[in-house]
């Protein structure tokens, strides 16, 4: 259901702030902040959860118990690029006053046309694909709305949401960042309901019920997870802080919450069919969402505290990771008809899983290496075409986490 920076010039380390130049006006623009490398690695790990998820579900039986049980600890995507989307906006804006109409200018595009490119190229692979589904121009418009047209595009969807209400979410976060527990608090409990009635409820008879099925698709029901996000990064010091002085301690955290989310999976499983007791909207999916966001997050400054092994590779792949996450379910989609999905598998169904998880990393890996390098890459990858002779101007404006993590993993 979703996660950097373009290389530096050689005489800048990777990890510096770019120096301040002197605008036309005379003025000299603050440096940008330090690219946080540990993001790259919550992001990648994350994208392969979201591949590891989607090619279970279509190549394991949903009666399956154990794989659901997997499926219980991965689906956490989500609500960690949801969580990464708060982080790195609030990070970028830092304690600058932030424009409405330049922020919207700069960030839609961004979003706006791969959602739209990719709409239309799903919607025609369905159409022309093998599967030569019948669809009318009632439904392709309706699906080009709800973000329907393939089952991940809802992301792009939801984050163009979160970024019509970011100028009036980044003024709360401001004025109440000194007590974001008593918020978060207020927030996790009403979200906590919403999702206990999504789960065990039923949806009203009247026109509010629409809202229940397309839950997903709305910005308020990810509302805790970017408050968590966004209140991390005005906190990042004292988040650093904690995560390094009470490593074990966060670990320990981490797994005894995996665990109890996987017991309520397994206590759900006596009354309802696998897949759902292993549904991503749920309230355990937040212990799940808060082992997944403490584990990648340690896991990123573990690598960072090496001294960044295979830096060139993650920012290779970091730089590609949005447009892999564009393309994946296309790839997926074809090894599932040539043999893999759980309808008609011909090779055993622990070996299809691994095949598609595979298969598809690397096919989406080479449609998004080509597109990157193509006239088409706005619209493929989210980002502008580099220059045969270097970086251009715009991707030196998308170096760091500001520009270059929203133009990959929205979430």
């Amino acid at each position: 259901m979703t996660i950097v920076a373009a290389p530096a010039p050689p005489s800048a380390p990777a990890d510096a702030p770019a120096p301040a130049t002197a605008t036309a006006s005379g003025a000299t623009p603050r440096p940008r902040r330090p690219h946080l490398h540990q993001v790259d690695v919550v992001r990648l790990l994350t994208f392969a959860a979201v591949i590891g998820v989607h090619s279970i579900a279509f190549t394991e039986q949903p009666s399956n118990q154990a794989w659901s049980g997997v499926l219980m600890l991965l689906q956490f995507g989500r609500e960690v690029f949801f969580a990464l989307t708060g982080f790195v906006l609030v990070y970028s804006a830092g304690d600058r006053p932030l424009s409405a109409r330049t922020f919207w200018r700069k960030r839609f595009p961004l979003i706006a046309v791969p959602y739209l490119a990719w709409s239309g190229i799903y919607t025609l692979f369905h159409i022309f694909g093998p599967l030569h589904d019948h669809l009318t121009w009632t439904t392709i418009l309706w699906d080009l709305a709800t973000g329907n047209s393939e089952y991940h595009l809802y992301f792009l969807l939801v984050s163009m949401q979160l970024y019509l209400v970011f100028p009036l979410l980044l003024r709360f976060v401001r004025r109440t960042a000194q007590r974001p527990w008593p918020v978060l608090g207020v927030v996790g409990v009403l979200n906590t309901a919403w999702f206990a009635w999504l789960q065990y409820g039923h949806a009203p008879s009247n026109w509010v019920g629409q809202l229940w099925p397309r839950a997903y698709e709305l910005l308020p029901t990810y509302a805790v997870y970017v408050l968590i996000g966004c209140y991390a990064a005005v906190h990042l010091d004292h988040l650093d802080r904690v995560m390094t002085e009470r490593r074990r301690t966060m670990l320990w955290v981490a797994a005894l919450a995996a665990l109890v989310a996987e017991v309520v999976f397994w206590v759900q499983v006596g009354g309802r069919d696998p897949r759902v007791a292993a549904a991503v909207l749920q309230p355990a999916m937040a212990l799940t969402s808060i082992a997944a966001l403490i584990g990648l997050y340690l896991a990123g400054t573990a690598w960072t505290a090496r001294g960044r092994p295979g830096a060139a590779l993650m920012t290779r792949a970091s730089d590609l990771s949005f447009a892999v996450y564009l393309a994946h379910p296309l790839v997926l989609e074809l090894l599932l008809v040539a043999g893999l999905g759980n309808g008609a598998q011909k090779v055993p169904a622990v070996l299809a899983t691994a095949l598609a998880m595979v298969g598809t990393a690397v096919g989406a890996s080479l449609i998004a290496v080509v597109a990157r390098e193509s006239v088409w890459s706005l619209p493929l990858t989210g980002r502008p075409r580099r220059p045969r002779n270097g970086l251009s101007s715009a991707d030196e404006a998308l170096r760091g986490v500001t520009e270059g993590s929203q133009a990959r993993f929205r979430a």
